[in-house]
């Protein structure tokens, strides 16, 4: 008898182990985390292997790809790395500064693209949960005059997804001077292809939602996401034109607009009088968002601190809780971040270059000009942020500024060696 009854007990206990380790697993997939502070060994993370990272972001620093770096890495609600590098302004107009202004963990960043999911996004994402707004209405339901030159039936869908057939990017700036004049820019486009037959990535899709946004809404999209989500987690050093509201420590951009400039020579760049001619801290460096839409607009223009994008992108990791903060419903976050077309979710991205290759199917994330990266992984209840002020060392000569893409790829890469 006892030799029937020890195996199966065995079995029995084995069972009850994979159960155990199963519904532990689940639950700290789906528990509401707040983070804290913590290190790699609490959250089943290798020590050594994370400390790979910097090396990595201190190469890029001497290989004069950034002058500095804020690196969050959080596993399972536990911060378990929160390092800044280099500085926040080391040029100003070419000159170095004596000193120049060191990087803490608490700089703000200008997140440029990023602002499309962690403002204009989260205001639609709140605007459909409300039942405001769907994202399979039209945009002439908003603004009629849209509908010009067959754009009559796009929909907000086909924005989010970058597939609505409007152009990726022109300087407006040129020829506007504030949004009214933008969204007339805008209505009177032609399509450049056909509409849901492609995915072409365009800051005009995400200008348009941010208007869509202030149209339903009554206020500003800086007012709207700043009192419905900012606010609320207490997110304090994430808003639009920080420097306007008296920020400090905020990591310095381009000198001037010469990117810019290189880019429109053709379009009548010489007689543009409006050139900035400074380096820029704490305003925003994309063009269409400062000089059309006073820094505040649905593609760019956003500042932020890898902390505060940490706390974003947890609730967004809980199912749309932090703490006592009820901030998304759940199946509004599995909506926006699941894959619709072309690979793409509404508003985030998913699978991209920059985001590794060891990420779970279910990764998603968004990448900024400026040299931003965030990556949240709800199945490994992973976060990766990566802030630099690439833009800070100045234009090289051949006129493209370094891409941080393979930068970002491989600290997300060291970042899932470490809990494998």
């Amino acid at each position: 008898m006892r030799k029937v009854i020890l195996p199966f007990m065995i079995v029995l206990i084995g069972i009850m182990a994979y159960l155990n380790f199963n519904l532990d697993s689940f639950s700290k997939k789906n528990e509401n985390l707040v983070l804290s502070n913590g290190k790699a060994e609490q959250v089943g993370a290798n020590q050594e292997t994370l400390s790979g990272i910097d090396s990595i972001v201190n190469k890029a620093i001497n290989d004069k790809v950034t002058p500095g770096a804020v690196v969050l890495i959080t596993k399972d609600g536990k911060i378990i790395k929160e390092t800044a590098y280099g500085d926040a302004e080391k040029y100003d107009r070419g000159k170095i500064l004596s000193p120049p202004q060191k990087m803490t963990v608490n700089t703000m960043f200008d997140l440029a693209s990023i602002t499309k999911v962690m403002a204009t996004t989260q205001g639609i994402m709140k605007l459909v949960e409300e039942g405001k707004i769907s994202v399979k209405d039209k945009v002439v339901k908003y603004f009629p005059e849209f509908g010009k030159y067959g754009k009559s039936k796009i929909t907000l869908e086909d924005l989010l997804t970058h597939s609505s057939g409007l152009p990726g990017w022109e300087p407006a700036y040129l020829y506007v001077n504030n949004s009214s004049q933008m969204l007339k820019y805008i209505n009177n486009m032609k399509l450049a292809y056909k509409t849901g037959t492609d995915r072409v990535y365009s800051d005009f899709n995400f200008m348009v939602l941010g208007y869509i946004i202030e149209k339903v809404t009554h206020t500003s999209l800086d007012n709207y996401v700043k009192s419905t989500i900012y606010q609320p987690l207490g997110v304090d050093r994430t808003m639009f034109n920080p420097k306007q509201k008296g920020m400090k420590d905020i990591a310095a951009t381009s000198w001037g607009n010469p990117y810019d400039y290189k880019e429109t020579k053709a379009l009548g760049a010489k007689q543009y009088t409006k050139w900035r001619a400074y380096t820029f801290v704490g305003e925003v460096e994309d063009g269409n968002s400062y000089f059309a839409n006073d820094g505040v607009a649905g593609h760019a223009g956003l500042f932020s601190t890898a902390r505060d994008l940490a706390v974003m992108g947890q609730i967004l990791i809980n199912g749309g809780k932090y703490g006592k903060k009820d901030i998304f419903e759940e199946k509004t976050i599995t909506q926006f971040t699941t894959e619709h077309r072309f690979g793409q979710g509404l508003g985030w991205e998913r699978n991209q270059p920059f985001m590794g290759k060891l990420h779970s199917k279910n990764a998603f994330g968004h990448n900024g000009s400026t040299g931003t990266q965030i990556i949240i992984d709800p199945d490994n209840n992973v976060q990766i942020i990566v802030l630099t002020n690439k833009l800070n060392n100045g234009l090289p000569k051949n006129g493209t500024y370094p891409s941080t893409t393979a930068f970002s790829a491989n600290i997300a890469d060291i970042v899932y060696q470490s809990i494998e």
